[in-house]
């Protein structure tokens, strides 16, 4: 696992995480998001 976000590369240290799956065609990969970015995420994929 990462130590730091997908999206923005922060560390995570102490603050809680997310794993995301990003579905391109045929193939799925997991990624970890810190909470801020995971939320931007949560609201980017209500559109």
């Amino acid at each position: 696992m990462s130590s730091n976000c997908f999206y923005c590369e922060h560390p995570f240290e102490d603050q809680k995480f997310h794993y995301v799956a990003f579905v391109n065609v045929d193939t799925e990969r997991e990624e970890v998001l810190c909470g801020e970015c995971y939320q931007e995420w949560l609201e980017g994929i209500k559109d």
